[in-house]
């Protein structure tokens, strides 16, 4: 069913009391058409009359004989003092204006005046009808997304249970001492992180969203700041961290200090963000490079850093590192990447009141240090 959008409303209310200020008419009327055909009577949606009391009288000939006329693209059609148009664009009616006045008739350069409020009100009814058309189809592109994602997701739970299940089994046949139990113990650690991260999934959000909004979407819904023991997490990062650099012949060192206070945070938040950026540390360091995993407390803070000798990264890219899907000089690259990781984790740390800054040079690699509130 067509409608007019509260913009289109406002501006047709102005143009027709524009109409009686300027011109004196004593009661005009604008609709919106629908169904429009050769030689059949438009279906008319009032959009705007003035005054409220009612829609404009026009003679019952000149409505049943005038409008089939006017639909066919004339111009507009003065009858009795009673002036109606063809709201007209690109050779399409899109609804009808119609004022009228009882003293006198309407002269030339009044007529033209009023051409040209029909005009502009031609214009209005396009643009509106595009936003609909756009809304209406973003709505759809969202659904079927939203849809997609599902069941995406859906379908991934069954072969992470089993990954699950299957790293517990082998769990137990492997005793404390062998080097691969830490291994066994990283996989059971990040199906547990995905699961948290497939129950965010779970959680219903609007159809259309505003881009601050749908960032917010995508990230957990509260997060509880508690006393979070930074040498767990870490340990935990170096562990999956020093496999994968060893499946890229890369070295990966670490400096964790044993007295690590605690700190302020989300366990599952500050895993994440950090994750994403010893991820990122290996993605962009070449074969035989290194990253390095550090910590350092301070008075009131703790630092914990991630150092690479990867590719490094432009200066003028370093304003917009964190914005979401910005890759900078990374996007002409072979390397594949979405722009996501690093924004996810500002944003991630920001939640626990902390910061991320970076260091980088091209060609020699790069820093970045994620402070924090210490707790001890």
């Amino acid at each position: 069913m067509l409608s007019a959008s509260p913009d289109l409303i406002a501006l047709a209310r102005s143009q027709i009391i524009l109409l009686t200020q300027s011109l004196g008419a004593v009661a005009s009327a604008m609709y919106i058409t629908e169904n429009v055909a050769d030689g059949m009577p438009p279906h008319l949606i009032e959009v705007a009359v003035f005054p409220e009391e009612g829609a404009i009288a026009l003679p019952e000939a000149f409505s049943t004989e005038a409008l089939p006329i006017l639909s066919m693209g004339t111009g507009g059609l003065v009858r009795q003092r009673r002036f109606v148009l063809p709201l007209i664009y690109e050779e399409a009616i899109l609804g009808f204006l119609m004022t009228g006045r009882d003293d006198r008739d309407w002269l030339d350069y009044e007529q033209s005046q009023i051409q040209q409020i029909a005009n502009t009100l031609a214009i209005a009814c396009a643009l509106d009808r595009r936003n609909q058309w756009l809304a209406a189809n973003q709505q759809r592109s969202y659904e079927e997304q939203n849809n997609f994602l599902a069941s995406l997701l859906h379908q991934l739970r069954n072969p992470l249970t089993a990954i699950r299940t299957f790293a517990q089994l082998l769990s137990r046949r492997i005793v404390a001492e062998d080097p691969n139990q830490k291994f066994v113990t990283g996989i059971l650690r990040e199906t547990k992180h995905i699961q948290d991260l497939l129950s965010e999934a779970d959680r219903p959000t609007p159809l259309l969203l505003s881009e601050a909004e749908h960032e917010k979407a995508l990230l957990p819904a509260a997060m509880e700041l508690t006393e979070i023991d930074l040498c767990e997490i870490l340990d935990a990062i170096t562990n999956f961290a020093s496999a994968i650099a060893q499946d890229r012949n890369i070295q990966f060192l670490s400096n964790i200090p044993l007295n690590l206070p605690k700190a302020i945070g989300n366990e599952s938040a500050l895993r994440e963000a950090l994750g994403n950026l010893v991820e990122n540390a290996l993605k962009y360091t070449p074969e035989r490079g290194y990253v390095f995993l550090g910590a350092d407390v301070k008075p009131d803070t703790v630092y914990i850093y991630v150092q690479d000798t990867g590719v490094g990264i432009p200066e003028a890219d370093l304003p917009r590192l964190f914005e979401r899907n910005f890759r900078g000089r990374q996007a002409d690259g072979d390397i594949l990447g979405t722009g996501l990781g690093l924004a996810i984790a500002n944003e991630l740390v920001q939640k626990m009141e902390g910061s991320i800054h970076v260091i980088s040079q091209v060609g020699k690699g790069s820093t970045f240090a994620v402070t924090l509130k210490r707790t001890g």
